[in-house]
């Protein structure tokens, strides 16, 4: 077997062992869901067996891989990838873009972002514009800054709260849809947490509430989230659509009263 392929099927190997473990699932579990067998599974993973398509795509399904999680692996293989990755923001699929604008033109007045791979923001509805204007197209480790640090946030018990909610929210996706910039980001918004040495405690309560400052005064919010989860491409996959309400009475009248038009 010619070296360059031994070195593929290690690297398989490899990974399908770490997505694995990342999963809790032992061989036997892996090749129940992929309808093969923990012998044949365990060839693979020791590079014995060369993975053929078929067998890698169902081993992606039984571990419940994201698009790109999908295409790493059997690259990793020496096979081509199985689903497209489109470009962001204009040029996606046209009907996730027509979606995309109703949904965001439907949420008015409360705000709305679509963000897209890596923590990259890459469009907003007006009244998301008007609470945080520039966040579109903005640096994702200056987007990180800006939501924790202490010269944009001087009241540091708030501050506190925003850090976890920032640091649970890139390792829920980290976990789920993997990006290779969001581990560096991930340890950006760690550096904010005054407690060095230990992770954040959970969060306590059915709902992280987020709060917004509307012309000095707080509104309270719920933030729920939109995906196409039945997407065949990686980046559309990867977007989401953050669309915040909010959380009482009072940052109802706040938010609505802030997004009408002036005069």
């Amino acid at each position: 077997m010619p070296q360059l392929e031994k070195k593929r099927l290690s690297l398989f190997g490899e990974r399908l062992r770490q997505f694995r473990k990342r999963r809790g699932m032992s061989q036997l579990d892996l090749a129940l869901e992929a309808n093969s067998t923990a012998r044949y599974v365990s060839f693979i993973e020791t590079g014995r067996s060369r993975p053929g398509r078929d067998i890698s795509l169902r081993l992606a399904t039984a571990l419940d891989l994201s698009l790109r999680e999908s295409n790493t692996l059997l690259e990793s293989a020496g096979l081509k990838p199985e689903y497209q990755e489109s470009g962001i923001a204009k040029s996606l699929p046209k009907p996730a873009g027509l979606i995309i604008e109703k949904v965001l033109q439907k949420h008015e007045p409360y705000p709305a972002w679509v963000i897209g791979p890596g923590l990259r923001f890459l469009d907003s509805n007006e009244a998301a514009e008007k609470i945080f204007p520039g966040l579109v197209g903005m640096d994702p480790s200056a987007l990180v800054d800006l939501f924790c640090s202490p010269s944009n946030n001087p009241d540091e018990a708030v501050r506190q709260t925003i850090v976890r909610q920032t640091i649970s929210a890139l390792k829920h996706e980290q976990f789920h849809y993997p990006h290779p910039d969001l581990p560096a980001l991930l340890e950006r918004a760690r550096s904010y947490y005054t407690k060095r040495n230990s992770e954040p405690e959970p969060l306590e309560g059915p709902f992280a509430c987020g709060t917004l400052s509307i012309n000095g005064k707080t509104a309270k919010t719920v933030s729920t989230v939109m995906r196409f989860d039945k997407a065949n491409d990686v980046t559309v996959s990867e977007i989401r659509i953050e669309l915040v309400f909010p959380a009482d009475e009072e940052s109802d009248l706040l938010l609505k009263g802030f997004s009408e038009p002036s005069g």
